[in-house]
């Protein structure tokens, strides 16, 4: 537990994260990569070159500040992280040279010596927080790994089909090579799909929702490629759709928060573009289940016809008669 020293110096230092918060995580950032760089092949290097990451990490460590005296309201948001975490594969080992870089980027951009209070301070305060996340993750870990047709860490998955969905966005099929069971999701879980595409100098981890309804046998994500760009984003989703038939992936188990938290029949579902996706299996699964689905409300808006994702299934299920609504807007 932390002492009551400790909360204070943090939280009465929030401000000055908020204020140098991005630059002091840009400079972790290069400082992790430099001793690192085989964490490359861990984080999102996309998002690292647009800068996203380290506003992120930013925002993340000041609601920490701000909340250090009251962690249970940080539960969602540890929650949200820890299952992204599990999906690439954290691990403990990986805490401590994140934490001493972290430390070290403080010291250097606010010229502070390695034993100032402040820093000790934030030194436990992480140590802390750390300590949350490899018991959240090593639950999610454990859960998954237990789970009939469950595993832990990488598994090989093949291609079976690939279907055109709409403009820019196919659906994949994934069938474990081994051809045993798999682990089933909630819907509106995503998996890690783990490549190593010829553009990029990494590994790459993306994360992409299950579009099927639950099953032990089979997974479907509906990938929509960044042709504009190629070269800048879009690293694995173009590497994807330019895939074939019997080509191999590397899956982690199902993982994620956004499911439904309302049991009732009277739902509404609403989902723009791709952003369909998670809201598919949620739908298809209480079509499939037998559940009543006359008081659901579905809702998708989408650019137009060409850009309909899973036009065809979804107004050509005989099975369901639900409300839906599709509309289209530029």
């Amino acid at each position: 537990m932390l002492s009551a020293k400790t909360i204070e110096i943090v939280k009465s230092t929030a401000p000055v994260l908020a204020e140098h918060g991005e630059n002091i995580t840009a400079l972790f950032y290069t400082k992790l990569f430099d001793n690192h760089p085989e964490l490359k092949h861990v984080f999102n290097m996309t998002n690292q070159a647009k800068g996203e990451q380290k506003k992120a990490l930013a925002s993340a460590v000041f609601a920490y500040a701000t909340h250090i005296d009251k962690l249970e309201a940080l539960g969602p948001a540890v929650t949200r992280i820890a299952h992204k975490h599990a999906s690439l594969q954290v691990v403990p080992e990986q805490y401590p040279i994140v934490g001493k870089f972290l430390l070290e980027a403080i010291c250097d951009h606010l010229s502070l010596a390695a034993d100032d209070p402040i820093i000790i301070a934030w030194g436990e305060a992480y140590g802390a927080l750390a300590a949350i996340f490899v018991k959240t993750e090593e639950d999610i870990y454990q859960d998954n790994e237990d789970k009939e047709g469950g595993w832990r860490g990488d598994r090989t998955f093949v291609i079976s089909d690939i279907v055109d969905e709409a403009a820019e966005v196919k659906s994949f099929y994934l069938k474990p090579k081994d051809g045993q069971a798999i682990a089933t999701w909630q819907p509106g879980q995503y998996v890690g799909v783990k490549t190593t595409p010829d553009t990029s100098e990494h590994t790459e981890v993306r994360q992409y929702s299950l579009t099927n309804a639950p099953n032990n046998a089979i997974y479907h994500i509906t990938v929509k490629a960044d042709a504009a760009h190629p070269e800048k984003a879009g690293v694995v989703s173009n590497y994807l759709h330019a895939a074939s038939i019997g080509d191999e992936v590397l899956i982690q188990p199902p993982t994620g928060e956004f499911v439904v938290q309302n049991d009732a029949d009277d739902i509404v579902l609403l989902a723009g573009g791709v952003g369909i996706t998670p809201v598919l299996s949620m739908l298809l699964d209480r079509i499939e289940t037998g559940r009543d689905v006359s008081k659901l409300t579905f809702i998708q808006c989408c650019r137009d016809a060409s850009h309909h994702i899973k036009g065809e299934t979804l107004n050509s299920n005989p099975s369901a008669v639900y409300r839906k609504k599709q509309c289209y807007c530029r």
